[in-house]
């Protein structure tokens, strides 16, 4: 049986699952050099194998059925990095059809940014081979929580994989901004890899096509991070180990965290001033463009239509658009907020509106209708 273990950052964070193999562990193989000190009464009668150790002693051969060929990948020393990796998967396989109860233990999660993947490739040659994965909390996770909950909907790329072309990256990068989902890159740069600045350079031609001023933070270690638009994040703070979070259209920061604009829904009743301004809308009676009759214009900084004086999505709880909580109060309040008072929002909103909006009542009952209408027309309009 085999053990696929990640510990993860912070061996303080492996499941308890995780640790029970290890504790009924007959041989223990270090796949990426962990400390595992932290294990010292658990594993000290144990087999424990430094695949560090191991593979400096290992002649690089490139066998025939090998995954990898020098026409492949230009750069040797990785793919010696490869081979060696097989090497420490098919030691672990060799180990476990002697009975022995092997644990395999990587530094990340194994699904993620671990040896999975292509454990269950090389694990096919043989049969009846019995395993379980054990996921850790990755690197992605740990540094997500330094800088707030980037990770809704997000995708993940690892730019050293060897045999991916940048054709393939770019159609990935592409679709993925398109789609609106949250952008995490591992490993951005990578010296061992002919073309790992050239991958960089790719990601940042076609991010900043699309939208230079998205959000992104740089993940540099425990605690050292930065958040900046994608037009001014400092490229001399990011290396190999960096990790990257590109946001999406609705990504922002609030109170000094990075986050996207994501469900947050709230039990509310109707303003009686929005009832009034509404009932009036379903009668034909409201504004559309400016009001100059209004005494109070102009209300919002960049003021376009008057449309929606009363938002029909309130409250939205939605800080991307500039609303925010009225610290101790509990009151949402939509002072600066100017999105649904310009031409192209207030065009797309009511298009979608008169079919949910009824009656008055409809206000309270279709709140969520009208949010995910109030999304819809975000990801549309949004600048």
């Amino acid at each position: 049986m085999i053990h696929l273990i990640g510990i993860g950052n912070d061996k303080g964070n492996i499941t308890l699952n995780a640790f029970k193999a290890i504790k009924g562990a007959d041989i223990i193989i270090n796949h990426d050099n962990v400390d595992l000190t932290f294990f010292d009464s658990e594993i000290k009668d144990k087999e424990v194998i430094s695949a560090i150790d191991l593979i400096n002693g290992i002649d690089l051969e490139l066998e025939e059925d090998s995954d990898l060929n020098l026409d492949e990948v230009s750069d040797f020393s990785l793919l010696e990095r490869y081979i060696h990796e097989n090497y420490i998967i098919d030691l672990a396989i060799s180990k476990s059809l002697e009975s022995k109860e092997v644990v395999l233990i990587v530094s990340d999660d194994p699904n993620i940014l671990g040896l999975a993947n292509r454990f269950l490739q090389i694990k096919s040659k043989y049969d009846d081979i019995k395993y379980k994965i054990y996921p850790g909390v990755s690197s992605l996770s740990q540094s997500a929580s330094y800088i707030g909950a980037p990770l809704e909907d997000f995708a993940f790329i690892d730019l050293t994989k060897p045999i991916m072309p940048l054709s393939e990256l770019e159609l990935k990068v592409k679709n993925i901004l398109e789609a609106n989902l949250i952008l995490v890159i591992k490993n951005p740069v990578d010296d061992k890899r002919e073309d790992g600045r050239e991958a960089y350079e790719k990601l940042k031609e076609i991010v900043k096509e699309f939208n230079s001023k998205l959000l992104t933070a740089i993940v540099i270690g425990d605690d050292d991070y930065s958040i900046d638009d994608f037009e001014d994040i400092d490229d001399g703070r990011i290396d190999k180990d960096s990790i990257i979070f590109i946001g999406n259209k609705l990504s922002h920061r609030l109170d000094g965290s990075f986050i996207s604009s994501s469900d947050y829904i709230i039990e509310h009743d109707p303003l009686e001033w929005s009832i009034d301004f509404f009932e009036k809308y379903l009668r034909d009676e409201s504004p559309k463009g400016l009001d100059y009759d209004c005494d109070y214009l102009p209300c919002h900084k960049e003021l376009e239509a008057c449309d929606f004086c009363y938002c029909p999505f309130y409250p939205c709880a939605d800080a991307v658009t500039g609303g925010n909580w009225i610290k101790g109060k509990e009151v949402w309040s939509c002072q600066n907020c100017d999105w649904i008072h310009k031409e192209e929002p207030c065009k797309a909103i009511r298009e979608g509106l008169d079919d949910i909006l009824e009656n008055i009542d409809d206000l309270k009952e279709k709140h969520i209708e009208l949010l995910r209408l109030r999304r819809k027309c975000l990801l549309e309009t949004f600048k």
